[in-house]
């Protein structure tokens, strides 16, 4: 063997920081040209038990206690930090990380966006805002403000929006409660410059008001009335009736309230349909002439007339439907309720020929002006026949329905997708709020905002 060909086989045989990974990738790794140890590596590992601890949503104090325990039996155990050396030098980068991932979700994406606002106990204003794009919802920012307004509450949304490199142009809904000043926020602030965003009071908490009314009716005017009227009566029946008839007629109010606050399901296709029952139920009640077998045996039982029940059972009906009328028919986002039903194939393989029609639902952007090829695939979607399609679809199985269409109607189920997972609670902020408290424990209220922040959206998401 000559010299040369001596060398380059040497070379070739040559044992390299880069032949060590490529025969152990899962044990080693090359970082600025050296090789790193990837069990060995303490800062790695660190970062790993805060991810740990924060998918099996413990708080970072709990690792003190375990410290002695650590030390005894793992052999690196005795170079684990407690815990304010683990947020303040090693969480940081934990986060920065998981941001990243937080991108690569929204990067781009017409998301909906959620916000919300509270007083924590150190009397800090918190702002929550959560994404949600399909089956993901994530709390994408957690804000201090001095002063909470509508100003405010759209001059910290437009930077995040920025950030995640949405345009404005495809944002579709602005999820909040029925505050004044997120309704002022949606008006003055972000309408002019997203005049297609549409703004959504959370149902679950506009059902919340309605039922509080017909309780509060029930409990003050009602009893009172009764007494007033029957004072020779005994007190005991006539609370029994009306427990009774609460369990009976409130039934209905809960089930609705169930609805919508399912959470991971795409209930939004059916949520008009929801609502149109519970105004025909509510409606009905108020010039009912009798309310069922089960409330007038029960009167009868306790010796009272049943005809002297009605009248306040039809005036608690009544003042529910009020407080309904207030809010649901004028309700910013009815039209799109209305609209998404389209994409529950029930609804237009159903109805009449005018469900067909896609000029109907123009509020869906994406159907207003359509392409040659979406109105092909309309077309197609139209006609399907029932043998094609599952008769008994609801929320649980409309997703998989959709995604066995996305090969035949890629453009139309794409759409599909995305306006039948639309969110239609806004108590995910909430969650995000009582776990932003549980931070707020009695050891822990000298945090930082920025690892407050940092906290709550890893333990969170």
């Amino acid at each position: 063997m000559t010299f040369s060909k001596c060398i380059k086989t040497n070379k070739a045989n040559a044992i390299t920081v880069y032949t060590r990974v490529n025969e152990h990738p899962d044990v080693f790794r090359v970082k600025s040209g050296l090789l790193f140890c990837n069990y060995c590596d303490l800062i790695r590992s660190l970062e790993e038990l805060i991810k740990a601890f924060a998918s099996a949503n413990i708080p970072i104090e709990k690792i003190n206690p375990l410290l002695p325990f650590f030390k005894k039996y793992l052999k690196e155990g005795g170079a684990i930090p407690q815990a304010p050396t683990l947020r303040q030098l090693y969480l940081p980068s934990v986060f920065k990380n998981y941001a990243k991932t937080l991108l690569l979700i929204f990067n781009s994406k017409p998301v909906c966006i959620i916000m919300d606002e509270l007083s924590d106990d150190c009397a800090r204003s918190v702002v929550n805002t959560l994404f949600t794009y399909r089956q993901d919802t994530k709390l994408v920012s957690v804000d201090f403000l001095k002063h909470v307004n509508n100003t405010t509450i759209g001059q910290t949304l437009l930077p995040i929006l920025h950030s995640y490199n949405i345009s404005l142009n495809i944002l579709r809904l602005f999820l909040t409660d029925s505050a004044a000043y997120m309704k002022k926020c949606f008006c003055e602030v972000l309408k002019p410059v997203i005049p297609q965003l549409i703004h959504v009071p959370c149902p679950a908490h506009i059902l919340n008001l309605i039922g509080r009314e017909y309780e509060e009716k029930l409990q003050n005017e009602m009893i009172k009335t009764i007494h007033t009227t029957l004072q020779n009566l005994r007190d005991v029946g006539v609370i029994t009736i009306y427990i009774y008839f609460i369990s009976i007629y409130a039934k209905e109010f809960v089930q609705d309230l169930d609805f919508f606050q399912q959470q991971n399901k795409p209930v939004f296709p059916f949520v008009e349909g929801r609502l149109q029952q519970l105004t025909a139920f509510i409606k009905s009640n108020t010039t009912a002439l009798y309310f069922g077998p089960e409330i007038k045996n029960i009167i009868r039982q306790h010796l009272f007339n049943p005809d002297d029940f009605y009248p306040i059972f039809r005036q608690a009906f009544q003042v529910a439907y009020n407080k309904f009328s207030a809010y649901i028919p004028n309700h910013p986002a009815r039209s799109l309720f209305y609209a998404c039903q389209v994409f529950n194939p029930q609804y237009i393989h159903l109805g009449d020929i005018q469900r067909k029609d896609i000029r109907h639902y123009s509020v869906i952007m994406e159907l207003d002006n359509p392409s040659d090829s979406l109105l092909y695939e309309w077309s197609i979607y139209y006609g399907l026949t029932g043998l094609e399609f599952n008769e008994n679809l609801d929320e649980t199985n409309l997703d998989n329905y959709w995604k066995n269409l996305s090969v035949h109607l890629p453009i139309l189920s794409n759409i599909a997708l995305d306006y039948i997972w639309l969110p239609i609670l806004s108590c995910a902020v909430k969650r995000s709020f009582s776990l932003y408290n549980s931070l707020l424990d009695s050891n822990r209220q000298n945090l930082s905002e920025e690892l407050l922040k940092q906290l709550n959206m890893l333990y969170f998401n």
